[in-house]
């Protein structure tokens, strides 16, 4: 489910890279010399590029490398459809690297792991020294708290092309059968649109409303929209504080009176593509993928519902980008080639972005695109998705994702199973397991 929910690269590779690099923690992130690796005569700089075959599929990397090659002539950028993380940290261990840009990097699973394995470098510098068109506002123009994301320790590791928030997406025409006009902006407000929806549609199989089987989009997501301050001091989601508690029991209330599937999100993908889902919270990519399926018309993406009127951090986000990779050959070249592909200035990359359904990370490309051209009009909900991504939190800088995705996605399935659990109860196990987890692996 989270390999569906989240995304559709292979998550589990994070803890694979944490455990393969604790060899390399000591390797400090580092140019390689001017002299190494540099081409003789007339031959070309050859910049290779790891990328998961899931975004270039997604959006035109291929052809951005293709249109820097044609105007770089010493140059020729290489996209490797492939995510062989484990060959890459084996790489910079010995010092040979046949690649200088690796992605895709989600932070909230990978900026710690990869700096503290000196598998990626920042790029600071490198932004500050390029001449392509967009270098000297990129920084500025990135919404401050993608930029945020993408940064570590003061430093940015990541050049993102794109931000997934969680959000709410809902069918107009099912909404509006039941009488419910515009989102839900409270949990009761929610609680009552699905429940007018189970009572008007007469269509046994349609499903109210439905979770996605993942700790951001679920459980995160909810507490987020309950507390100023959704995380504690270590790191973790608060779960023992009342909004968590309140959380989980909201969560197993639609569970209980089935207005969501099984567990909150069985089969929830399916019955999606079928159009029996008239309403769920994940992605912003989500609602996007709804109206291609059923219709521009048909689907609506807005922020989250909060725990009531006004509270609340926002929502649970973050930014897909590239890395320089440590002891790349061309650590110069390949930060060029993301600012010329998909810096603010590139903007038919930008529209791409937009139309595949993910977020820019520009401000421009909201006030110069999104919000002005015409043919981009079905795409202004994303102007609302920047603003509420303005004043939400990071994720932790740390690698406790998974440790807690796995022990909330154990104990929400016994909690909606067993009517005798307390959400307390619940609540306390999620973090008991966690912090167990964390103790074993020693976990930073």
């Amino acid at each position: 489910m989270l390999h569906r929910s989240l995304s559709r690269r292979q998550f589990l590779k994070t803890t694979a890279l944490t455990g393969a690099g604790l060899a390399l923690v000591a390797c400090a992130p580092a140019v390689a010399p001017a002299a190494e690796g540099q081409p003789s005569g007339g031959e070309k700089k050859e910049v290779r590029v790891m990328l998961s075959s899931w975004a270039v599929n997604e959006v035109p990397f291929d052809q951005m490398a293709q249109e820097f090659n044609a105007n770089h002539g010493d140059i020729e950028v290489k996209i490797d459809s492939s995510d062989d993380t484990t060959k890459l940290v084996a790489q910079v261990a010995s010092g040979k690297v046949d690649w200088s840009g690796y992605g895709i990097i989600s932070p909230f699973l990978d900026i710690v792991a990869n700096v503290s394995s000196g598998l990626i470098q920042p790029m600071d510098e490198l932004i500050s020294v390029s001449t392509e068109e967009g270098a000297t506002t990129l920084m500025e123009d990135m919404i401050p708290s993608v930029r945020a994301d993408a940064s570590y320790e003061d430093k940015l590791y990541i050049i993102p092309y794109s931000f997934e928030n969680i959000t709410f997406n809902w069918r107009n025409d099912y909404f509006g059968a039941a009488g419910v006009s515009e989102a839900p902006r409270t949990w009761d407000a929610w609680y009552e649109a699905a429940s007018a929806i189970k009572a008007t549609s007469g269509d046994a199989e349609l499903i109210p409303t439905s979770f996605v089987g993942a700790l951001w989009t679920d459980a995160g997501a909810l507490i987020a929209s309950a507390l100023e301050q959704p995380y504690t001091s270590e790191g973790l989601l608060d779960w023992m504080s009342e909004e968590a508690i309140a959380a989980l029991e909201f969560y197993r209330k639609m569970v209980a009176e089935e207005l969501t599937p099984p567990h909150g999100f069985d089969g929830w993908f399916e019955s999606f593509q079928r159009g029996k889902v008239a309403s769920v919270q994940a992605q912003s990519s989500r609602g996007v993928w709804g109206q291609n399926i059923h219709g521009k018309d048909k689907w609506t993406t807005s922020v989250i519902p909060t725990m009531r009127e006004g509270t609340g951090s926002g929502t649970v986000y973050w930014g897909n980008g590239l890395g320089v990779v440590n002891k790349a050959p061309y650590p110069q070249e390949v930060v060029d080639f993301y600012v010329f592909a998909f810096g603010p200035a590139n903007t038919n990359f930008q529209k791409a972005v937009i139309q595949s359904g993910k977020t820019p990370v520009y401000n421009s490309s909201y006030d110069q695109i999104i919000n002005v051209e015409a043919e981009f009009e079905a795409y202004r909900w994303m102007s609302g998705m920047r603003d509420d991504v303005t004043n939400s939190l990071p994720v932790p800088r740390n690698t406790f994702y998974l440790i807690q995705h796995n022990a909330y996605a154990k104990r929400i399935v016994e909690f909606t199973d067993d009517p005798t659990m307390t959400a307390e109860q619940c609540a306390q196990l999620i973090f008991d397991d966690s912090m167990a987890e964390i103790e074993k692996q020693q976990v930073q």
